[in-house]
């Protein structure tokens, strides 16, 4: 189960004001990529594994980023980009069933999971695209401007509200289609 604070980076090789700098601003973002990610990928390990990566990636460029005005909206491009890598890698990968005596081991408790299931918009938002599932995430899960989202993805405002708007019309489709169907 993901404990705040319990995120590794290796920090090897770097002036210790530089890595005491870094520490100090991404223990900040942690927590709210973690819900970022958890959102975005279903998933308690998903969501550990790319919040981990993200980790990592912000680490390695460190070195590069001019200024930490804008860390924030620097980390979440990451996580972003990292989310929107695994989401179109999961059409890649295929699923095997396990043998009996590995299914048979305690499931851990995944609070995404069993939040997202009860959640019907979220099930919903996990059909769209992955481009879609990311502005999506960053505008109602994050709480984040449209310009805010264009600055972390690097892209035309045009292009988020473009996704935004294609998103929410097939959300909004596909429930009205189940409430057409519920209907006696």
């Amino acid at each position: 189960m993901f404990e705040e604070g319990v995120w590794r980076v290796a920090l090897r090789g770097s002036a210790t004001g530089e890595a005491a700098a870094f520490l100090s601003l991404i223990q900040r973002e942690i927590p709210g990529a973690y819900r970022l990610a958890g959102f975005l990928l279903h998933d308690q390990t998903e969501a550990e594994d790319a919040t981990q990566d993200a980790l990592e990636k912000a680490w390695q460029a460190w070195p590069r980023l001019k200024t930490t005005d804008r860390f924030g909206a620097w980390f979440d491009r990451i996580v972003a980009n990292v989310c929107y890598d695994r989401l179109r890698g999961r059409g890649r990968v295929r699923e095997l069933e396990l043998d009996e005596g590995v299914a048979a081991l305690p499931a851990a408790r995944d609070p995404f999971r069993e939040a997202l299931a009860r959640d019907e918009i979220g099930q919903l938002v996990r059909t769209l695209p992955a481009d879609q599932q990311i502005v999506v995430g960053l505008r109602y899960w994050r709480d984040l401007s449209v310009e805010e989202i264009a600055e972390r993805l690097k892209l035309p405002a045009g292009t988020v509200k473009s996704r935004l708007h294609y998103a929410i019309r097939t959300l909004r489709a596909e429930l009205d289609a189940q409430s057409r169907k519920a209907r006696p």
